[in-house]
């Protein structure tokens, strides 16, 4: 991992830090604005992570006839490109995507990285040689495509998958570069990170491969969906929607659209809607002149006798009693 840093310092004439398990280098202004970091920990698992703006198109290849990490790229900035040696043409790596990759010593790593935008690339980087003796007893368990993947250790068979990356990894990638601590709690916490992260899109990657409708995992390009339903929700509090319609009526799956508003808000759509809906009773009742009755139909509820109940069980009185106390408040003042 420190390679990285290392090499592209000596091809810049520049020098580069390090610090305990970190290597850090600051680009000079004629390349461009940024710097490029390397972490080393234990048992094949580093991280190299760039965040820069370069003044020329950077097209670079790794260093051939060599077996080189695998990479799990996660994308936090601007497009860039991939491409193994022997592919046609170069892939796209949109903001906000993940691309797992292995290459082998005769089909090596092509990137370009475009001038004047906002680069910001994380990736694991995964010597599979030395993480194997973590997976040794696990061999069993693991499903057969990522056995194998993790097990060529010599780099024959060459690999490549690409997908939006999940919220949960992208706020622990947050987590990892705004790390607080110093020294060994420095590197304690973000190694540990990074293996949270690793296993995070472990279950994401399998989740990508089972039928769709089963599906759990949020991905980051999932929040707009998530905010759209929680907008419409809003917006028509007389029209109660069950769970399934409103999923297809912003365009996702039911049990990713009920697992963001978990991450998202804290609670399920029903409790959200409950919430939303509560929150507007007490509004209505205090700040208008409709009866109880307009206000019911206005909820969605399906009678008064029912909206009184949840009134009396959110805000602790009769809905007569709310107006009321809210009546002599705005007399008073």
């Amino acid at each position: 991992m420190e390679d990285v840093v290392i090499t592209m310092a000596n091809a810049l004439g520049v020098a580069y830090r390090k610090e305990h398990h970190e290597y850090v280098l600051d680009l000079p202004e004629t390349f461009g604005e940024g710097e490029v970091c390397a972490y080393k920990f234990s048992e094949g698992v580093g991280v190299v992570r760039t965040s820069y703006q370069l003044q020329k198109d950077f097209h670079f290849d790794l260093e051939k006839g060599k077996v080189h990490p695998l990479k799990i790229i996660f994308n936090t900035g601007e497009q860039f490109k991939h491409k193994l040696e022997k592919e046609n043409s170069f892939k796209d790596v949109s903001q906000l995507h993940t691309l797992i990759v292995a290459s082998t010593p005769t089909n090596n790593h092509r990137f370009m990285i475009p001038s004047n935008t906002k680069s910001k690339i994380f990736t694991i980087e995964i010597n599979r040689k030395e993480f194997e003796s973590r997976i040794a007893d696990f061999e069993d368990e693991m499903p057969e495509e990522l056995n194998e993947l993790f097990r060529d250790i010599k780099g024959v068979v060459p690999f490549t998958y690409m997908a939006p990356y999940s919220y949960a990894i992208g706020e622990m990638i947050d987590e990892f570069v705004q790390c607080r601590y110093t020294g060994f709690m420095r590197r304690t916490y973000q190694e540990g990170k990074v293996l949270e992260i690793l296993t995070a899109y472990l279950e994401q990657y399998l989740d990508d491969k089972s039928d769709q409708k089963h599906r759990t995992v949020l991905r980051s390009k999932h929040i707009e969906y998530i905010r759209n339903a929680a907008d419409y929700i809003t917006k028509n509090l007389d029209a109660p929607i069950p769970l399934k319609k409103l999923a297809n009526k912003v365009g996702i799956n039911p049990n990713i659209l009920q697992n963001g508003f978990r991450i998202i808000y804290g609670m399920s759509v029903g409790e959200y809607e409950r919430n939303i809906r509560l929150k507007e009773a007490g509004r209505l009742v205090g700040e208008t002149e409709l009866n109880f009755s307009e206000i019911t139909y206005a909820l969605g509820l399906s009678s008064k006798s029912y909206f009184s109940k949840l009134f009396r069980e959110h805000f602790g009185m009769t809905p007569s009693q709310y107006r009321e106390r809210n009546k002599t408040g705005r007399i008073g003042s």
